[in-house]
C-alpha cells in the first residue's frame, strides 16, 4: 500500500512540476517581439527563412507551426509560446532526473525523495537564467528541454543493465541528439554523460 501511495505522489508531483513552471512562464511571457535575437527567430519562423549561423532548422519548423495556431493575437507571442512549454517540460524532466539520482544513491523510496526533488526542480525553475530563456522566442529553452530528456534517457539506459532491450534507449538518445542539433549545439555537452 505504501508503494502505491509513493507512485501516486510521484505522479502528482511530476504533473505539478510541469504545470507550476508553465503557469509562471506563461503569465510572464513576452507579449510580442523582444528587441534582440528573438525578433530574428520569430520572423524567420513565420517565413521559414534562414537565421544567423549555424541555423536552427528544427526550431524554425516548430516556430512556424506555433505561428499558425490561432491561440494568441500576436504572431510574436505565438512563437514565444514554444519557450514556456519547452522550459516547463525541462523542469519536469529535471524533477525525474533528481529522483532517479537520489534513488540510485540512497536505495530508498520515500516521500522525502519526491518532495526534495520537487523543491529542487522548482527552485531551478525560478532561477534568473532559466526564467529569462523561458519567456521569449529563443533556442535555449528548447535546447534545455532536449538536454534534460537526453540526460533522463541516459539514466534510464544505465539503470536497465539487466534488460536485453536497453538498446532502444541508445537509439532514442541518438535520435534526440540529432533533433537537438537542429535547435542548438548545447546538447553535445550531454555526450560525455553517456561515457560516465
Amino acid at each position: 500500500m505504501d508503494k502505491i501511495n509513493n507512485k501516486q505522489i510521484n505522479l502528482i508531483l511530476t504533473v505539478l512540476s510541469f504545470f507550476i513552471p508553465f503557469l509562471i512562464y506563461f503569465s510572464t511571457m513576452a507579449p510580442t517581439v523582444s528587441l534582440w535575437d528573438c525578433g530574428e527567430f520569430i520572423a524567420t519562423s513565420i517565413i521559414l527563412g534562414v537565421p544567423h549561423p549555424p541555423g536552427t532548422p528544427l526550431y524554425l519548423i516548430i516556430g512556424n507551426f506555433f505561428s499558425q495556431i490561432p491561440i494568441l493575437n500576436d504572431l510574436g507571442a505565438r512563437v514565444n509560446l514554444i519557450s514556456p512549454i519547452a522550459s516547463a517540460f525541462s523542469i519536469m524532466f529535471l524533477y525525474l532526473i533528481i529522483i532517479h539520482i537520489i534513488k540510485e544513491i540512497s536505495k530508498k523510496d520515500n516521500l522525502i525523495i519526491y518532495l526534495s526533488a520537487f523543491i529542487g526542480a522548482l527552485t531551478f525553475a525560478i532561477t534568473d537564467s532559466q526564467w529569462f530563456n523561458a519567456v521569449e522566442a529563443e533556442v535555449y529553452a528548447l535546447s534545455t528541454f532536449f538536454t534534460a530528456i537526453v540526460v533522463w534517457l541516459i539514466l534510464k539506459w544505465a539503470s536497465a543493465s539487466e534488460n536485453t532491450h536497453k538498446i532502444k534507449y541508445l537509439i532514442l538518445i541518438s535520435y534526440c541528439l540529432g533533433l537537438a542539433i537542429g535547435v542548438h549545439l548545447l546538447n553535445l555537452l550531454a555526450l560525455p554523460f553517456i561515457a560516465l
